[in-house]
């Protein structure tokens, strides 16, 4: 009798605390910025070196200060269409207190390189994100949302493996589609389990 009156309160409290709990469990993507990176070359060096990945890399410079060692791109534009929502999330926090769609997203990335010492040189790279926020009303503003650090991490790992002279061709990988053809054994049962 007892239990017939409890079971229908701890199904109402299941019911109402269930959705309370699942934001807590919910893991937000916290940035991680990478450090500067040391490099055993001269300035100069570091620095045509950044200017040739950033071209090879699509983007297209818009300010160079060699005195100064800055270099910054334009905006580009990584991302546009239904995707835009997942792909903004790899690379930036998204502020999902927005209503509305997620259009395009671009990004400006800042190289600044240092000199440690005549031969040493560090280079730290920053990324400007930006996406275009359509609200429910039709009005459209671009908003600056926070890095997690994947397109510095990108930028900094092409410069690396250039001025450490690893950027060998790579062999190109052959997954399933290219493989040859393998014959079948006709001895082979043709479903598991079954006997001749």
């Amino acid at each position: 009798m007892v239990s017939r009156r409890f079971l229908p309160l701890v199904a109402t409290l299941f019911l109402v605390l269930a959705p309370l709990a699942a934001p807590l469990g919910a893991q937000t993507a916290k940035p991680d910025l990478p450090d500067p990176i040391k490099f055993l070359n001269t300035y100069n060096q570091v620095l045509n070196m950044t200017r040739a990945v950033m071209e090879d890399m699509g983007l297209k410079i818009e300010r160079e200060d060699r005195v100064a060692g800055r270099i910054t791109t334009r905006p580009y534009e990584f991302i546009t269409g239904s995707l835009t929502a997942d792909e903004l999330a790899k690379v930036a926090i998204r502020k999902d207190t927005l209503t509305g769609d997620w259009l395009k997203a671009r990004y400006t990335t800042e190289a600044i390189v240092e000199i440690v010492s005549p031969k040493e040189t560090m280079v730290t790279v920053q990324a400007d994100i930006e996406a275009l926020n359509r609200d429910v009303d039709g009005t459209e503003k671009w908003v600056a949302l926070e890095s997690l650090g994947t397109v510095e991490r990108r930028v900094l790992g092409r410069i690396s493996v250039k001025l450490l002279g690893t950027d060998a061709p790579a062999e190109p990988r052959k997954g399933f589609w290219g493989q040859k053809p393998q014959p079948v054994d006709p001895r082979q049962p043709r479903f598991p389990g079954t006997v001749k």
